[in-house]
Formats: C-alpha cells, structure tokens, sequence
C-alpha cells in the first residue's frame, strides 16, 4: 500500500507561531493557493481513499485538493490523525510557553520525546495512536494508495518511524504547509 500524507495549507496560527493544535482554524488564502499548487504533485496519482483529521483546516484541506484533482472521493475523518493534544500550550505563543515553561521548553527544544506534561500527549503516545489509525486502515481496506490529510506532528512521528529514527529527532524534520509526504511498504 502506498500511503501519502498531505499537512494542511497555512493557517493564521501558523503566521502568529501559535500552538493551534485543535482548534477549527480554516485555511487562509496563502493556504489555499498552497493547497492548490502542491495537489499538482498528486497529477497522475491513483488514489483510492482520502482520510483527514476531523479539524477543519484538514477537511479544507482535503476538498481542496478532490477539487484540484478532479477525484470522485468522499474525505473519510479519522481522529487518529487529529493534532497532537497539546495541552496547556493549545493556543499559546510559542514564546509564552517558552516563557511560562522554561523547564519543559527545554525539553521539547532538547529532547522532545521526554516531554511530560498533565493533559499534553507524548510524542509516543501521538505515535502509537498514529500507527493504530493506519493499521485500522490497512486491515479493513485493500485501497492501493491512500491520502491522508493531516498536521505537522502526525508526519513528524510517522517519518521518524517509517525511518528508523527516534522520536527524539522530530524536530529535524521539516514539514511545511501543503507538503505531500509519500510512504510504500510501511511495516505496521
């Protein structure tokens, strides 16, 4: 099975370095515009399923692209490709949580899979819930390559694990808006 992940298109968040994590931003025209030009990437591409976060910059996302590519194809949402729960970041300022978490930045900065915090998931945790969704997907389905629209931390720790890497690498791993991520033969 081919499987390709797709990040949202650009948010205001995004601009601001806002946590978002679930909030119901939708796109913003950069957003858009940037959906449409990297669903080109997908021009001759035989999808058979489109799953996305339920968050509506993922839904956005995911219609903007069966648009673009003309496909006949409803957006299954799936919560084990929502953002990651982030706890008492969720909406914060980057430099806020720095400010106001100086210990846990370090961490995160550091070593962000040792990253505890009450409410916040851990980038294991984030992980596993990924890697459930896809098997779920795999066992029920005999789909050839699947689309699934999501966030920056569901591709991180899935580009880690289809790599080899630890979770400790994340934040060595870019993920911009609206890039596509593809994935064959991943061991579940």
């Amino acid at each position: 099975m081919n499987w390709y992940f797709m990040r949202h298109g650009q948010i205001a968040s995004n601009l601001k370095r806002v946590y978002s994590g679930r909030s119901e931003e939708v796109l913003t025209d950069t957003g858009r515009e940037q959906v449409r030009q990297a669903s080109r990437q997908l021009a001759g591409v035989e999808i058979d399923a489109i799953y996305s976060s339920p968050l509506a910059r993922t839904r956005e996302t995911a219609e903007i692209v069966i648009a673009e590519r003309g496909w006949d194809l409803t957006i299954n949402p799936d919560d084990s490709f929502i953002e990651l729960k982030m706890g008492p970041w969720e909406g914060m300022a980057e430099d806020d949580a720095a400010a106001q978490f100086p210990a846990e930045w370090a961490i995160w900065n550091r070593t962000p899979a040792d990253l505890v915090i009450d409410g916040r998931e851990t980038l294991a945790q984030l992980q596993l819930r990924v890697l459930n969704g896809l098997r779920d997907i795999a066992n029920m389905t005999s789909h050839g390559s699947v689309l699934i629209v999501t966030h920056v931390a569901v591709i991180r720790v899935i580009e880690l694990f289809a790599t080899g890497r630890k979770l400790n690498d994340y934040k060595k791993i870019a993920v911009d808006n609206a890039r596509i991520f593809k994935f064959q033969k991943l061991v579940l």
